[in-house]
């Protein structure tokens, strides 16, 4: 997929995030690129994943700082939402190594509809989710 209009800043914060899956046994850190079958393995274990997984934040829409109070109602009713209309979910968080963006807590979706779950990213004013097919790499999808 050729890179969206959004700056090369941009484009490379979200390759180099460290993108943390909080599962029963421990934290999941995934990387845009890298195939790991030994971290797939353990997701699918303790997910009970099939088939494939995304990841999605409501925080700081359209790459926007909020305020953690605006944030944390983003993510609430985010987690309403996917309780409501998703079997299986997890805690997850964005991380930036470098500590240039504060922390991002998100969802680990478990065998999502892909496209309901990007139309869940755009209303959520998101640029990109993360998400890969079990075994496969983790991928960006762009989502305007």
């Amino acid at each position: 997929m050729p890179l969206p209009r959004h700056n090369a800043k941009l484009v490379e914060a979200y390759r180099k995030t460290d993108y943390v899956v909080m599962l029963p046994n421990g934290d999941v850190h995934l990387k845009i690129g890298r195939y790991e079958p030994e971290k797939e393995a353990m997701i699918a274990e303790q997910t009970g994943c099939t088939v494939s997984w995304a990841l999605i934040t409501p925080c700081n829409p359209r790459s926007e700082l909020a305020r953690e109070q605006l944030n944390l109602f983003y993510f609430n009713n985010l987690r309403y939402e996917l309780d409501e209309k998703v079997g299986v979910w997890f805690k997850a968080l964005n991380h930036d190594p470098d500590g240039q963006w504060p922390d991002e807590p998100g969802f680990f979706l478990v065998d999502p509809d892909l496209h309901w779950t990007m139309d869940l990213g755009r209303s959520c004013g998101q640029h990109a989710i993360v998400a890969a097919h079990l075994g496969q790499a983790p991928r960006l999808v762009w989502l305007d």
